[in-house]
């Protein structure tokens, strides 16, 4: 599988080769990005964490390289901090509540997003993110959460009550019993104004999960 998915990323870079600011991101290692780029404020919902400022126009090319290119090789770097991310606060957490190996969930996007882009930039991540759970302190469940309508892009919408309406009942759990519960760690690429992951939140506390946590790339 790895030879075929390398085989295909060597086919594109040959037909669509990346611009030279791209290649010299993709040769930064997961630890200077971290001791480079610069790091998102503290938001005020605990449960919510991002990593870096996506004010920077280096993270912003990152994401973009990410969301609308598939870049793997981003993928893997974002992944590997993304897990050290995700360890730190389940250790931080384990001292004061209980997260017993919770459940990873990329968010979802619809089959019409799939179908132009022809991947997911958070399953990309969740994947990067299980590759280096050496620990297995986590319990990969993709496409378990899934997107069931198609809705416009948050940077297309205007205000956060907008933005909120537009996302509504647009998630559900598709067997609710497999959260019914568990922790959650729940990954995106990017924080606007936090609508998505409030409904990511909302479909899986009706599925009953217990606990969760929503960590991104950027905000």
């Amino acid at each position: 599988m790895y030879f075929l998915s390398r085989l295909r990323d060597l086919f594109i870079d040959f037909l669509f080769p990346k611009n030279r600011k791209v290649l010299e991101l993709e040769t930064l290692s997961s630890g200077k990005l971290l001791d480079t780029l610069p790091p998102a404020e503290p938001l005020k919902d605990i449960n919510t964490v991002a990593i870096f400022d996506y004010g920077h126009p280096v993270v912003k090319e990152i994401i973009w390289e990410l969301k609308y290119s598939g870049n793997v090789k981003m993928a893997e770097k974002l992944g590997e901090i993304l897990y050290d991310v995700i360890h730190q606060e389940l250790t931080d957490r384990a001292l004061f509540e209980k997260w017993e190996r919770p459940i990873l969930i990329p968010i979802p996007i619809s089959g019409k997003r799939r179908f132009e882009r022809g991947w997911s930039q958070s399953e990309l991540l969740a994947e990067q993110v299980i590759k280096h759970d050496n620990e297995k302190i986590l319990r990969y469940l993709p496409r378990q959460l899934a997107k069931l309508r198609h809705t416009e892009s948050q940077t297309k919408t205007s205000s956060r009550n907008e933005r909120l309406k537009n996302l509504t009942d647009s998630m559900r759990v598709l067997n609710p019993q497999s959260v019914a519960g568990e922790c959650v760690v729940v990954i995106d690429d990017v924080i606007t104004t936090g609508s998505t992951f409030a409904e990511a939140r909302r479909a899986l506390r009706v599925a009953g999960a217990k606990k969760i946590l929503c960590i991104a790339i950027a905000h």
